[in-house]
């Protein structure tokens, strides 16, 4: 059986007992919206007392407490039903079908006599009210960034030319193939500003492979092989057009293609256990700091040095990834975030940290297993 995913859930966060509760939830090839509107529930005061209930739950926003039970009894009363719209649509097997699924709208009713939500499919959502994924090409913030990499011998692709191998807990792809390569999908958020660093150092790393090849030859580090940009005209086709509203179409870059790194998990899962050896820890340690000068010598700066930025590939290798910039306080300090001292500061309280894991590992029972990552968070 696929399993459903509750992608987020929203309420007014000033306190108020009718406030709608709407759940995003992907299952299948498709995405619903779910909404409970208390006007409606309001046939049955049963019903209602336990909307309000639920309402005062996910107002005080407490993840550990009863958050999770709040939102899987509002969405278990509607899984028949996403089940069966869900079982025509083609599963995921292209990022175009992740990116852009079927969007259908779902209303939370109930009879005047019963204390049972009773599942109902209201519309589907419009071509102008899908919300677009990634950035238009043309926002003035990513396009000083982004132009010269368009311009330059960086492959693009469309979302339809890309096939996905694997997918997050969270059903995000990750693992996918283009062109006979296996990539890490990262997708391209809106606005996060820590991209356009990433974006920087990127075009940093391809100029500076360009011009002097083996500079950075032989550094475990993450790269940048491809953009994934769409044109909304080829791939919203299949939304309905509200005949009221204008569409204006355009290209969005949606997300980047990363080097894919089967790895046993990062730094930190890693080298606290007894199960790791000094020699490895001494090994990564060395790798780290040949990487970090590579990049320094691109005009890089690796920016959030810490051990989840590390990642061990499957030969015991380190890698670094994330190129977002920003720092992470015990690892590096606010004043020097950002910069040539900042990247050594971090690399020496990682070989500090690793160091006193050499003298006292944790016991633990072995495990194996493999996973997927990239450059980035």
């Amino acid at each position: 059986m696929q399993e459903f995913y509750i992608e987020c859930i929203t309420w007014d966060t000033t306190f108020n007992l009718d406030s709608e509760i709407t759940l995003y939830v992907r299952h299948g090839g498709a995405a619903f919206r779910i909404c409970y509107d208390p006007r409606i529930l309001a046939v049955s005061p049963t019903v209602l007392d336990q909307h309000h209930e639920s309402y005062r739950i996910l107002h005080n926003d407490d993840p550990d407490g009863e958050f999770l039970e709040v939102a899987e009894r509002l969405r278990k009363p509607f899984e028949e039903l996403m089940t069966q719209m869900a079982s025509s649509m083609e599963s995921i097997r292209h990022l175009h079908s992740y990116l852009y699924p079927p969007w259908f709208i779902l209303e939370a009713r109930v009879a005047k006599s019963s204390s049972h939500i009773q599942p109902h499919f209201k519309l589907a959502l419009s071509r102008q009210e899908f919300i677009r994924p990634g950035d238009y090409v043309t926002n003035n913030f990513l396009q000083a960034h982004l132009s010269p990499l368009l311009n330059s011998k960086l492959n693009q692709y469309s979302s339809r030319q890309v096939q996905v191998l694997a997918q997050t807990p969270q059903l995000v792809p990750s693992r996918v193939l283009v062109d006979s390569t296996v990539y890490f999908f990262k997708p391209w958020v809106s606005g996060r500003v820590h991209g356009y660093h990433e974006l920087q150092s990127y075009r940093k790393i391809l100029a500076d492979t360009e011009a002097s090849p083996p500079l950075l030859a032989d550094a475990r580090i993450c790269r940048l092989y491809g953009l994934i940009i769409d044109n909304d005209d080829n791939v919203l086709q299949h939304y309905p057009l509200d005949n009221g509203e204008e569409d204006h179409s355009g290209t969005r870059l949606v997300g980047l293609l990363l080097t894919c790194i089967e790895n046993r998990g990062t730094l930190k899962d890693l080298a606290p256990w007894d199960d790791c050896t000094n020699e490895d820890r001494l090994r990564w340690s060395g790798q780290i700091h040949h990487a970090v000068e590579c990049l320094h010598n691109a005009g890089v700066i690796w920016g959030d040095a810490k051990p989840e930025n590390v990642l061990i590939d499957m030969e015991g290798d380190a890698w670094l990834i994330d190129f977002g910039g920003s720092y992470t306080p015990g690892w590096v300090d606010e004043d020097k975030r950002e910069t040539v001292e900042g990247d050594w500061q971090g690399v020496q309280r990682i070989d500090d940290w690793l160091t006193r894991w050499s003298r006292q590992p944790v016991a633990r029972i072995k495990r194996s297993g493999k996973g997927v990552g990239e450059g980035g968070v």
